[in-house]
């Protein structure tokens, strides 16, 4: 008896705990941390705006508006007939992306205060370039997947005042080897809005193939990898890019004019294993790496030293 009133009594709190959890992440699946209300479908304005326009809104992930005004948080009347006026009836409460900061307080900060911004967020369509401001059925409200989204882009070399951006989709269609947050294109390596780093970087990374290294230098590489690689000169475990158990990471990087990883490595793709690149840049001229592995080791021949071997 006693069982039966404990169960009766704590059922309901445990079902209770059980769902909002699941609510929790359902929540947390289909929305940003910024939005904390369901959509506004059942206040009026909404309902008038959805007989007509309820295409706009019918994906899994709804654009949350921030008060009961719902789609007028973002919209506005011009004082001219709808919706026989289509074209001037109403128009944004405000410009791109001036608009969407008025919600989005910390893009906001974050763009307003950094070195390097993303074009897209810059141009006439600002965050509608890769976000819908209605629905989608994409995490984030993003009009397609994150691969698809940054290769509909960087699928041409894009050239600006002092710098070159390659052919990213080439790259990938083209290359037997990829460096797998490229393949995947995750949001590890670069901030798709801005950043104080150069290439949008999410965490710092040098710029130029020269410098004195240390393991500050290269934080955005250790998100994935071993700071071992350069911090020892002797290891059987920290790299297989090693000589018995000499480090040749380490042999490289340190000194006063220490190597850049991207002096030898593709950070995206390439045809060699290791990602090594199939040239590497002097200035003004290129040379060929030569690059070879073997099961045990490998060779490059480079302009920058005669054929040299390592075997582990």
């Amino acid at each position: 008896m006693e069982k039966l009133v404990l169960f009766i009594i704590s059922g309901p709190l445990f079902l209770n705990l059980w769902f909002g959890e699941q609510n929790k992440n359902w929540v947390a699946d289909n929305f940003s941390p910024t939005d904390t209300i369901p959509h506004k479908e059942n206040t009026e304005i909404v309902k008038k705006c959805i007989d007509c326009h309820g295409s706009l809104v019918e994906k899994q992930n709804k654009h949350i508006t921030k008060t009961d005004k719902g789609c007028e948080d973002c919209h506005k009347s011009n004082g001219n007939e709808h919706p026989k006026d289509k074209t001037i009836g109403f128009s944004k409460q405000n410009n791109l992306p001036d608009l969407c900061f008025s919600c989005h307080e910390e893009k906001k900060e974050l763009i307003s205060s950094a070195q390097f911004v993303h074009q897209p967020v810059k141009d006439k369509k600002s965050c509608t370039n890769c976000h819908s401001p209605h629905s989608s059925d994409i995490k984030k409200l993003l009009i397609t997947n994150r691969k698809e989204l940054c290769l509909g882009c960087h699928n041409k070399t894009i050239t600006g005042n002092s710098k070159s951006i390659s052919n990213i989709d080439k790259l990938m269609k083209t290359s037997k080897v990829k460096h797998p947050p490229f393949e995947d294109c995750e949001k590890v390596c670069h901030n798709p809005h801005a950043s104080q780093d150069y290439r949008l970087l999410n965490i710092a990374f040098p710029v130029g193939n020269y410098l004195k290294v240390n393991v500050d230098s290269f934080a955005l590489c250790w998100e994935c990898h071993e700071t071992g690689l350069i911090q020892k000169a002797q290891t059987t475990k920290a790299t297989n890019f090693r000589d018995g158990d000499r480090n040749l990471h380490f042999i490289h990087v340190h000194g006063e004019k220490g190597r850049s990883c991207i002096m030898c490595h593709s950070p995206h793709a390439t045809n060699n294993e290791h990602l090594i690149r199939e040239k590497v840049g002097f200035g003004n001229w290129e040379f060929n790496m030569n690059y070879s592995s073997s099961e045990k080791g490998g060779s490059c021949s480079p302009g920058c030293h005669a054929e040299k071997k390592y075997t582990r």
